[in-house]
């Protein structure tokens, strides 16, 4: 499954406060930490490093990128 780039920044926004959540979870709760490791991600997603293959839903999928970052 591929998503658009429209498609893309639409479900980042839908699933920005969860996705900060658990950056902040994934940081040891520190909110400088939580932010960088967020806006690499989305960084990562928007150029492409990291690819949506549709293998699980977007937000499992994003999660699991938000937590490969953080390490």
């Amino acid at each position: 499954m591929t998503l658009t780039r429209d498609e893309i920044e639409r479900e980042l926004e839908q699933l920005h406060q969860e996705s900060y959540a658990w950056a902040l979870a994934c940081c040891g709760h520190n909110p400088s930490d939580a932010e960088d490791v967020l806006q690499m991600t989305y960084l990562k997603i928007l150029d492409g490093s990291a690819h949506f293959a549709g293998r699980s839903t977007f937000r499992t999928w994003l999660f699991g990128v938000i937590r490969w970052t953080a390490a």
